[in-house]
């Protein structure tokens, strides 16, 4: 007994407890909301800053570089040289150098961004200057950009400016040292003039060209990046951002207002805008780890005083405590003694009527909440008696419409088969059929229906039937199977459906002709031979679709030939380590025994999957169907 009651001390102290816990995470929580919505507040005005000086600095950086490529562009030494590919090998010369002196003295200029000048004429052919060396490449074949690069370049409107990149600098020079830059923007565009023609002119800007503009940005809690449109990074201050997930994040998740936790367990928020030319996304990514520190601190504070208050609070409550509980042993001892057929009263008045009121409501509703509790146990009980039923039901369902008498043609000799299907816990849908649509044709099929229990059972008694009628009305496999997919796919709300395997054999001949409707892979074997599971494109499964087209695959069975065809059942099949049986397993499992008629090997296969799969709970039925072609000499 007193173990009880020290219990249900510890139970009464759990409120104060929680209490003292919600109190201090509200606390800390709104202290966290509140002090971190004023950081990212102040944040956003030096965003405010940051861009403004951004976007008003580097497009007149970039529209002056070009600009002054436009000049460029004019100058007769450039011109001659467009036009030099139908000159002399001596006039190409003399054009030539005078170009790349001229040009070589436009790129070593330090006052404006310019990396390097490139001009490509219409045929692909290029010549410009860089840094490190000069390019003259008659042969188009020679250009050293990329193919979508210059597509895109070659594309290019009159009179419009396109950026493409970046690239690397090594891609161009084909060679790499410790100058070579790796990010080098282009931005291009198509000149005409009756002096030349068309030409193509392209301005190189590598990264350098905004140390500058962001050096004055930094202040040591935050990263600048530049990307493109299509979200490639060309410049940065702070740690690497590629592409993929995390520059996405980036930027997708950017001006939310909410702090960010990077792969590394960091903590930033991120500011974006776009500049309207070029348009390219500036972010703005500001670590939060020293103000998050500032926030530990605070909660540390908050559960400190809260330890106190709590403290004090349990003192007095302990005193309360006392007192009560010792009400309630007068009140426990009186109710044993009655219980014990004491008819001895209690004595000892509680401290107020309450007490006894609320005893007895507690009592009152303890006894509806068990008899609540027997209604549910009953309810649950009933229910899963009807579940019973309705598996029970669908099991007799599919197994009654499936064939089941061996041999199934004793009367003729020209041909053996054999199937099987054993239901899983849950019933499926699987189901098997063979039958003579004349005296020389016999038609197989395998079919697996998607879900479960009576619904499936339904749907696949359903499509057996239709599968039947369509092929005695003297339909090939694929038409029979597009009339059967037309006519399930009407009021198919729940997009139910089927995979289904199915073929027509003429007996006298051995010819024959399938069609796979999304089932697993026929297994063969030729006379003679080892069976082996045929690779080939299958149609799509039937039913989910009203429209849907099926084609025949022509075959050809000669004396001793045998098909054997599965649900995935088989190869789906799991043991007790979580492994699938597999294909390749039940190749092996075939050719053990390939000699073997079909009904033993069939039970040879469900004996290895058996074994395979263990103590492991079967799943989903497994269903099996082998067919062996004697041939017409064996005719009763």
């Amino acid at each position: 007994m007193k173990q009880k009651l020290k219990s249900l001390r510890f139970r009464m102290v759990l409120p104060v407890v929680a209490m003292t816990l919600f109190v201090v995470i509200l606390l800390t929580t709104l202290f966290s909301r509140a002090y971190t919505g004023m950081i990212l507040k102040q944040e956003q005005e030096v965003n405010t800053v940051g861009f403004e000086t951004v976007s008003h600095s580097l497009p007149p950086l970039i529209e002056t570089s070009i600009s002054r490529v436009r000049g460029i562009l004019s100058d007769e030494r450039v011109v001659a040289c467009i036009k030099q590919l139908d000159s002399s090998a001596a006039e190409k010369i003399h054009a030539r150098i005078r170009c790349r002196d001229y040009l070589r003295g436009e790129v070593t200029r330090e006052d404006d961004g310019i990396f390097g000048l490139l001009f490509m004429r219409k045929d692909g052919s290029l010549f410009g200057a860089l840094p490190e060396g000069n390019i003259f490449l008659d042969d188009p074949e020679a250009n050293p950009l990329p193919e979508e690069m210059k597509k895109q370049i070659l594309n290019a409107p009159h009179g419009q400016t396109v950026w493409t990149g970046p690239v690397s600098g090594e891609d161009i020079y084909g060679f790499r040292n410790a100058k070579t830059p790796d990010r080098i923007m282009i931005a291009a565009w198509k000149s005409v003039n009756v002096s030349y023609g068309e030409c193509y002119a392209m301005v190189l800007m590598d990264e350098t060209v905004f140390d500058g503009l962001f050096t004055s940005l930094e202040d040591g809690n935050s990263s600048w990046h530049l990307f493109t449109e299509d979200r490639t990074e060309i410049y940065h201050t702070g740690h690497d951002h590629g592409e993929g997930p995390e520059t996405d994040r980036l930027i997708s998740e950017s001006n939310s207002g909410e702090i960010l936790r990077d792969d590394e367990g960091r903590l930033f928020s991120a500011f974006s805008m776009t500049m309207e030319s070029p348009a390219w996304t500036l972010v703005r990514e500001v670590s939060m780890e020293k103000y998050e520190q500032v926030i530990r601190g605070v909660r540390g504070s908050v559960a400190l005083l809260a330890g106190i208050v709590f403290l004090i609070a349990l003192a007095i409550y302990e005193l309360w405590l006392k007192k009560f509980m010792q009400q309630f042993r007068i009140l426990l001892k009186g109710i044993t003694r009655m219980g014990q057929s004491d008819s001895e009263p209690i004595t000892t008045k509680p401290s107020s009527i309450t007490e006894f009121e609320t005893m007895q409501t507690e009592i009152n509703r303890t006894s509806l909440a068990l008899n609540d509790q027997m209604d549910t146990i009953r309810e649950m009980t009933a229910e899963k008696e009807r579940v019973n039923t309705e598996m029970n039901l669908a099991r007799n369902i599919q197994a009654s419409a499936l064939p089941s008498r061996f041999p199934a043609f004793p009367d003729r000799g020209e041909f053996d088969l054999y199937a099987s299907m054993t239901p899983a816990r849950e019933v499926g849908g699987d189901f098997y059929d063979f039958f003579l649509i004349d005296d020389d044709h016999l038609a197989l099929v395998i079919a697996d229906v998607s879900g479960k229990g009576i619904p499936a059972a339904l749907f696949m008694m359903t499509a057996k039937s239709l599968i039947r009628d369509q092929l005695m009305a003297g339909r090939d496999p694929a038409g029979a199977l597009e009339r059967v997919n037309a006519q399930l796919s009407e009021g198919n709300d729940s997009m139910m459906f089927v995979t289904v395997w199915l073929a027509v054999l003429e007996i006298s001949t051995g010819r024959g002709t399938a069609c796979n409707a999304g089932h697993e892979k026929p297994a063969i074997r030729r006379a003679g031979g080892d069976y082996e599971l045929l690779e080939y494109a299958h149609d799509r499964f039937v039913g989910p679709l009203k429209k849907a087209s099926y084609h025949n695959r022509a075959f050809e069975m000669h004396t001793g030939d045998r098909i054997f065809v599965y649900t995935d059942g088989v190869p789906e099949a799991i043991n007790t380590a979580g492994q699938m049986f597999g294909e390749e397993r039940l190749a092996e499992t075939l050719n053990q025994i390939p000699d073997a008629d079909p009904e033993k090997l069939i039970r040879h296969v469900h004996e290895a999957v058996d074994r395979f799969a263990g103590e492991a709970e079967q799943f989903d039925d497994i269903t099996m169907l082998c067919f062996q072609y004697r041939g017409i000499q064996n005719q009763k």
